[in-house]
């Protein structure tokens, strides 16, 4: 006779919506940096506002994530005891070394934006100075789920690149809607010639943002097949978390999230965005509130998706 025992070892998830936040902010904040100075040096400062935004948003994110995971984690103010307890196994010895050093220095570059041009030099410098940090500190967010082994969900490579692709796309759209709101708040939006121009512009963004998301989708499905393909454990884990939060993931995360910005962006390009200006800003705005709320609910739901207790089958 077989019965099924689950073991209960807390009431609940103990990595809850502040840990999801965390991973949501601090991805995006990484996203919006490495957005900012990679398109302030690769274009030569073309889309100088947008930078600025960028600039500016990405320590916030950072910071707000980090203060989260700390209360999260208890006795925050303790933290220092980070910096005299090395422990470079740990990616949240990592994140928790990095983290402060990136808000840091993003509220310096940020504030360098709003310097004179001859402060241009020294911004870029310190911008290529921050690119290792960002990326080291994009690396922690994407593999503090992946390196515990005793979640499946999580265990997996795809879960790893799926994050860091989440980061980048959640970045460039928190940008995206911030800096709309900035042009309706200062009244560009209503300048016809300022309007077209913005959008011949981010012609470019919205064609890399639109790879990401199509390269998301790809990994999303790689990620299902490594799980539903893998071991007993695997499926297991994939089942329980489907049954427990299969509607908020596929639904908001992939459907929200994914699937209907790329619909939106290719019926934009069929109808013809120089004909429909007003159009063509909604969708950018709509899209991007849309990955936004998809990436969201694709790290929530995947941390207590990865915490859904797995049944286990015995014969006595």
């Amino acid at each position: 006779m077989s019965e099924e025992i689950v073991h209960l070892i807390q009431p609940g998830p103990y990595w809850d919506w502040q840990v999801a936040l965390d991973l949501f902010l601090g991805g995006a904040g990484v996203g919006a940096l490495l957005f900012a100075i990679l398109i302030d040096v690769g274009l030569d400062g073309k889309y100088r506002r947008l930078c600025h935004t960028a600039a500016w948003l990405s320590p916030i994110l950072v910071a707000t994530g980090l203060v989260l995971i700390m209360i999260k984690m208890g006795r925050p103010f303790q933290a220092y005891h980070t910096y005299l307890n090395v422990n470079i196994t740990s990616p949240l010895w990592w994140g928790g070394i990095f983290q402060p050093l990136v808000v840091v220095g993003g509220f310096i570059y940020a504030y360098l934006w709003n310097q004179p041009d001859e402060h241009t030099a020294l911004r870029r410098k310190l911008g290529w100075a921050l690119v290792p940090l960002t990326i080291i500190v994009g690396a922690y967010h994407g593999m503090l789920l992946s390196t515990l082994v005793a979640h499946p969900l999580w265990n997996t490579g795809p879960t790893v690149i799926a994050a860091l692709l989440s980061f980048a796309s959640s970045g460039i759209a928190i940008v995206m809607v911030i800096h709309l709101v900035r042009m309706k708040l200062a009244g560009r939006l209503k300048q016809q010639d300022h309007v077209a121009t913005f959008l011949t512009d981010i012609v470019m963004v919205r064609n890399v943002l639109g790879a990401i998301l199509v390269l998301q989708l790809g990994v999303f499905t790689l990620w299902w097949l490594d799980l539903r393909l893998g071991g007993l454990e695997a499926q297991q884990a994939l089942n329980a978390a489907t049954e427990a939060y299969g509607v908020p993931f596929w639904g908001l995360g992939i459907g929200v999230g994914l699937v209907l910005p790329i619909l939106l962006g290719l019926w934009a390009i069929f109808i013809g965005e120089a004909s429909h200006r007003r159009l063509q800003i909604w969708i950018i705005g709509c899209t991007s509130v849309l990955i936004i709320v998809g990436a969201f609910f694709f790290r929530l739901t995947l941390v207590l998706g990865g915490q859904v207790p797995v049944p286990v089958t015995s014969i006595f």
